[in-house]
């Protein structure tokens, strides 16, 4: 009876897929090259004595500068920089997307007064951001700062902050996220992504070391809840260990990247996503329905995410983050390889990754990517196992920003489906019969 469902399942996708429009063609590549590079960072402050007081008082330390996020918008790159030791002066800036300069100096974003450490209503340690298709950025405030120090700060609350960029005001609405959410003493907001339906919502992970999970955030009316999966979510044994360049270090590292597909339409006619996760000390990666994390029954029970996630497969490396393009192209990287590799989310895991780039030299450790409106793809290259480790040398380059174009937009602009039965609507590709074929595959195993 099994196989002969696992036939009838894949009769069916064969069907749906000779529905499709042909693919355009392949948009044209370019290899990646580097437009920005660092051996240390140093920000566009008000006046040369600014500076030198922040120097003198440690609030400016140039070896404890680390670049991890980035993102598009206008004509501003903007970039994260997380407080996770002391002498950070601001924890967000942009850049300029035209070059000047190799090395540009960050300026804080919205302002220095909204980075100023220790203020509750300024930003405090910001890992990660997002820029929606409506201009808004989210912003992951964790809150709790000097995360790599023997004495973390948790003195302000983690909070999702939001500013409408198109206004031009950068106004910051700041949303707390309750503490019996999120505990402020071991939570780190790692990333997410922004899914601008039914009110939008955002999927967030958490890496914390003792309560790893997604956490779900509805803005419509501000609540959130928090899904967890211990198989799929912590840390595997065999992947904590790192070795870069001849470097090695140990990072037993829950759930870290996330990212978003394409809408698709589910058998009974309804909209969904598929959101892809994986810890970041793991070889898999995993994936479950945005309409399974918005359940918020699925927040309170012990397992009962389980029978919903999905082992895509496994990954020749370890993964920090990743992005999904508009078209359903993951893009991602594989640290231990020193590789930025993309999958193709209509081809079965296991045959359809491929490697865009490989250079020991220039890509170690990649980070975080961003799409801009040109076709092109961003990449952070930041060396952070040697800023882990306390080895940041700053007479040689850390930080880079790789770029190349690929034809590639957001996720955020993916197409907007409707269901079947509405006037209009056309037939959408899924990824939803092919993930059911997976599962299917494991359980015959």
């Amino acid at each position: 009876m099994l196989p002969l469902l696992v036939l009838a399942v894949l009769a069916a996708a064969a069907a749906q897929n000779d529905t499709q429009p042909p693919r355009p063609p392949a948009p044209r590549r370019e290899q990646f090259r580097v437009i920005y590079e660092w051996n240390s960072i140093d920000y566009e402050w008000r006046s040369p004595e600014d500076r030198d007081a922040y120097l003198s008082t440690n609030r400016y330390i140039p070896q404890n500068v680390l670049i991890s996020g980035i993102n598009f918008y206008g004509e501003n790159l903007f970039v994260t920089v997380p407080r996770m030791l002391d002498g950070v002066p601001a924890t967000l800036a942009t850049i300029p997307v035209q070059q000047s300069d190799t090395a540009p100096k960050l300026r804080p974003f919205p302002t220095w007064e909204a980075n100023a450490a220790g203020n509750c209503s300024a930003l405090q340690f910001v890992q990660n951001i997002e820029i929606d298709k409506n201009g808004i950025m989210w912003i992951l405030d964790n809150g709790r700062v000097g995360t790599l120090t023997q004495n973390p700060d948790p003195k302000c609350a983690p909070s999702l902050v939001l500013i409408d960029l198109k206004t031009g005001k950068n106004e910051m609405e700041r949303i707390t996220f309750p503490a019996d959410i999120l505990n402020p003493n071991s939570t780190y907001l790692n990333d997410l992504v922004v899914d601008n339906r039914d009110g939008d919502y955002a999927y967030i992970t958490d890496n914390s070391a003792v309560d790893p999970g997604i956490i779900v955030f509805r803005r419509s009316d501000k609540k959130s809840w928090k899904v967890r999966d211990s198989k799929s979510m912590l840390s595997s044994p065999d992947a904590t260990a790192f070795r870069i360049n001849g470097t090695s270090v140990n990072l037993p590292v829950n759930i870290d990247g996330i990212a978003l597909g394409p809408q698709f339409l589910t058998a009974d006619d309804q909209v969904d996503r598929t959101v892809y996760y994986c810890p970041l000390s793991s070889f898999h990666l995993y994936a479950i329905n945005a309409s399974v994390l918005r359940n918020e029954k699925l927040g309170s029970a012990d397992g009962a995410l389980r029978p919903y996630v999905v082992d895509v497969g496994t990954k020749a490396s370890q993964t920090d983050g990743m992005k999904m393009d508009a078209n359903g192209v993951l893009f991602y990287g594989l640290i231990g390889n020193s590789t930025i590799a993309e999958w193709n989310t209509t081809v079965d895991f296991h045959v359809g990754q491929r490697t865009i780039a490989r250079d020991p030299n220039y890509i170690q450790w990649v980070d975080r990517f961003t799409f801009d409106d040109h076709g092109n793809v961003y990449v952070i290259v930041n060396r952070l196992y040697n800023f882990v480790k306390g080895h940041v040398n700053t007479n040689e380059v850390n930080y880079r920003i790789l770029k190349s174009h690929t034809g590639s937009k957001s996720y955020v602009f993916a197409e907007d489906l409707k269901p079947a039965n509405v006037p209009g609507a056309a037939a959408a590709p899924t990824l939803a019969a092919s993930l059911l074929v997976l599962a299917l595959a494991h359980l015959i195993a």
